[in-house]
């Protein structure tokens, strides 16, 4: 299986657009997704909501997908 790198923001968040255009190239596969919580250069928090809202609404039940929060920066807080 590839990975897929999905564009961020110039905060560093996720780009949850350019997210839901890779979804929806790939709905044929199941989606493992990292988001960050505090990553290191610039302390960027994607928001988890948007981010399983982005995929509830492309057709990604939750038995299609897995997502990993790495918490670098902020993941004691």
């Amino acid at each position: 299986m590839g990975c897929i790198k999905v564009n961020t923001l110039a905060s560093g968040e996720i780009d949850c657009a350019d997210f839901r255009a890779e979804l929806l190239q790939n709905k044929d596969k199941p989606a493992i997704i990292n988001v960050n919580i505090g990553t290191t250069v610039k302390g960027a928090v994607d928001d988890l909501d948007l981010v399983i809202k982005t995929l509830e609404e492309t057709g990604f039940g939750r038995d299609r997908f897995y997502i990993h929060c790495d918490g670098a920066l902020f993941g004691l807080l």
